[in-house]
C-alpha cells in the first residue's frame, strides 16, 4: 500500500506547525503517512485541487485566505461546513473531495484547554467576522452561550457572526489578524475577569493589547484541538493528543 499524503495549503504557509504536529500523530500511532505545507495562493487553487482530486494527496488542511473559496472546488461538505461557510479540512475518496470545519468544535475543546472553561451559560465576543470567526460563532452558540457578539471592520458580515456588544462578557476570541486595531469602545466590553482568547499564535502582537482581560491565551490550543479532530475525521482513528501537543511545544 502507498503511503498515505496529507498536506496543509494557504498563503503564507511556511510558518504553520501542522506538519510537525500532524506527523507526530502518524508516527505516534504507527501510520505510514507523512504531510507538509504547499504553498497555494488563490490563483493556484484549481491547479491544486485538480492534483489532489487526482490522488496525489488523501486529505488536506485549508488556512488563510482558502477556506471560503475552496468550498466552491468540492463534491460535499459537512453541515459544519455548510452553516460556518468555511472549509479547514478536506479528505478525498477517489475523486470525490468533501470538506469540513473543525475550527469551530476545535475552539471549544481549546477553552477547555487552555482556562478549564465552557462557554453554557456565558457571554461571547468575537473579534472578526471571517471563516473562523464565523464558525467559533456557531459553535459558541451551539455549546450554550446565551450571547455571542462580534465586532469586524465590515459591519455586514459581523451582523452574520452576531450583534454589537452593548454589555460586558465573560470571553472574547480575536480572531482578527495581529496588526488589527480594535476601537477602544469594543474593547471596553473587556473586564479584568474576561477570557482572552487569540486564534494567533507565534504573532509579535494581539488585537487586544496587553493588560486588557483576565487570563489569556495565544492559538496554540485552537491548533492542537482542530488538528485532532481533522486527524479523526481522515484516520477513523482517536488522535494522540500527547505527542501532538508536545509537536507544537504546548
Amino acid at each position: 500500500m502507498a503511503r498515505a499524503a496529507y498536506a496543509i495549503i494557504g498563503d503564507p504557509v511556511a510558518h504553520s506547525l501542522s506538519p510537525a504536529m500532524h506527523n507526530a500523530a502518524f508516527a505516534a500511532l504507527g501510520i505510514d503517512a507523512h504531510y507538509e505545507a504547499i504553498h497555494v495562493p488563490l490563483g493556484d487553487l484549481t491547479a491544486f485541487v485538480g492534483m489532489a482530486r487526482a490522488g496525489q494527496l488523501d486529505g488536506f488542511s485549508v488556512t488563510t485566505p482558502l477556506k471560503s473559496a475552496i468550498m466552491g472546488y468540492l463534491d460535499g461538505s459537512t453541515t459544519d461546513a455548510r452553516e460556518a461557510r468555511s472549509v479547514n479540512t478536506v479528505r478525498r475518496n477517489g475523486r470525490t473531495l468533501e470538506g469540513h470545519d473543525t475550527d469551530g468544535m476545535g475552539l471549544i475543546g481549546a477553552l477547555a484547554d487552555a482556562f478549564d472553561w465552557q462557554p453554557r451559560g456565558a457571554s461571547a465576543l468575537v473579534l472578526g467576522s471571517g471563516p473562523a470567526g464565523r464558525a467559533i460563532g456557531r459553535a459558541l452558540r451551539r455549546e450554550g452561550a446565551v450571547s455571542v457578539a462580534c465586532w469586524s471592520r465590515n459591519e455586514r458580515t459581523a451582523r452574520e457572526v452576531g450583534p454589537p456588544a452593548h454589555r460586558p462578557v465573560d470571553l472574547v476570541v480575536s480572531a482578527l489578524p495581529a496588526a488589527a486595531v480594535v476601537p477602544d469602545s469594543v474593547l471596553e466590553r473587556i473586564q479584568p475577569r474576561t477570557f482572552v482568547f487569540d486564534v494567533n499564535y507565534a504573532a509579535a502582537r494581539s488585537p487586544v493589547p496587553p493588560g486588557i482581560g483576565g487570563a489569556r491565551s495565544d492559538g496554540l490550543p485552537l491548533l492542537l484541538h482542530q488538528g485532532a479532530l481533522a486527524f479523526a475525521w481522515w484516520t477513523g482513528k482517536d488522535a494522540p493528543l500527547d505527542a501532538m501537543r508536545r509537536a507544537i511545544g504546548l
